[in-house]
């Protein structure tokens, strides 16, 4: 496992959890940037396919930044990324993750459950996986569970990260 590189990827979501910490068998990359939109990130992706120039898994989430504006209109720049890292990246597994839920009032979840549902058919069509970590993240009603985020209903809570990572984790023992 010592050799294996691990590039998290995406928006704060990604940049404010310890990646390293939490998988220090593996070479961790965190390419999170916090406020970035989904298409920020398509265009720093030439930076980072120049920097980095090995990989064995990337783990994709980003656009939760695109939805607090009320933008759902991503998929085609979801495409464009998802095809950029299959394409840039062709010995590494390409992990789609899925969106999380939020409580924001003027966000109803059930658009982003269709929009997982798209993300899931683009990772298909590109030939990546998809992560469910969604559906870790919702109650028996289908809401976001308020433990797994912080207070502004948005960003991961200590516990939700372990979550999560632990979906991670135990993606990658199935790799194994």
């Amino acid at each position: 496992m010592g050799d294996k590189r691990l590039m998290f990827i995406g928006d704060s979501l990604t940049e404010y959890y310890d990646w390293h910490l939490r998988f220090p068998d593996y070479r961790v990359y965190n390419l999170g940037i916090s406020g970035e939109r989904v298409e920020e990130l398509y265009e720093r992706l030439p930076k980072v396919v120049s920097k980095i120039k090995e990989v064995d898994f990337i783990f994709l989430m980003t656009g939760i930044n695109n939805i607090a504006m009320e933008d759902y209109d991503l998929l085609n720049v979801f495409r464009l990324i998802i095809k950029t890292l299959t394409l840039s990246y062709k010995d590494a597994k390409v992990v789609l993750q899925s969106l999380l839920p939020v409580n924001l009032y003027w966000i109803d979840n059930r658009q982003i459950e269709a929009l997982n549902r798209s993300l899931k058919d683009i990772a298909e069509e590109y030939g990546a996986e998809y992560l469910d970590i969604y559906s870790l993240f919702i109650t028996k009603e289908g809401k976001a569970n308020p433990s797994y985020l912080l207070t502004d209903g948005v960003h991961v809570s200590n516990r939700g990260y372990e979550v999560w990572a632990k979906a991670v984790e135990e993606y990658l023992n199935r790799q194994s």
